[in-house]
């Protein structure tokens, strides 16, 4: 179908949204897409011998939406991302604890992927009415909203929870967001 390509957009954004745009599997920057089921791994943190300050690891993730025209009606992909090669953990400090609050990370990624699916939701019409509607740019104005909301949640996460180092708000926030995600 001729505007199968015409239409084909894949916006790609993340903490790191211009580098995530370069990621490709020959430079290391894989991503990792969320599942219910997918707990992180040491094995897909990068070692690094120094940190950031207090940064004992950082996981990079974020969301990202792909549009794509199926039988002229507008299909839209929403999915939550977590990238190795740029995700990295302080050499010594593979603990336990630290990886749980990562995993967080990634599930809080995932909550707002879940949110700008249901934003797109009215997007999801035919060909026609998304191009004369303009759409694209309302698309892009509830990503940039939504991914606004994503950013302040991980730092609110990240202050509450001192960086995963106040046990009992680590312990309240995995709790918080489990459930929030149905897991």
């Amino acid at each position: 179908m001729v505007f199968r390509f015409l239409i084909k957009i894949v916006l790609v954004f993340g903490f790191l949204a211009l580098q995530c745009a370069k990621c490709s599997a020959q430079d290391g920057n894989k991503k990792v897409f969320w599942t219910d089921s997918l707990e992180l791994s040491w094995d897909l943190f990068k070692e690094k011998k120094e940190g950031y300050g207090y940064m004992k690891a950082m996981t990079h993730s974020g969301i990202m939406y792909s549009v794509d025209v199926e039988e002229g009606q507008m299909v839209i992909d929403v999915k939550a991302y977590f990238i190795y090669g740029k995700s990295w953990v302080m050499k010594g400090y593979k603990k336990p604890e630290l990886l749980a609050h990562e995993q967080i990370h990634f599930h809080i990624a995932e909550i707002y992927s879940r949110k700008l699916d249901a934003a797109f939701e009215k997007y999801r019409v035919d060909f026609n009415t998304y191009t004369s509607k303009n759409y694209s740019k309302k698309m892009q104005a509830d990503f940039d909203r939504i991914f606004d909301e994503m950013d302040a949640h991980q730092k609110l996460y990240d202050a509450e929870t001192e960086h995963g180092t106040i046990k009992s708000k680590q312990t309240a926030w995995e709790i918080k967001v489990r459930e929030e995600l149905g897991i």
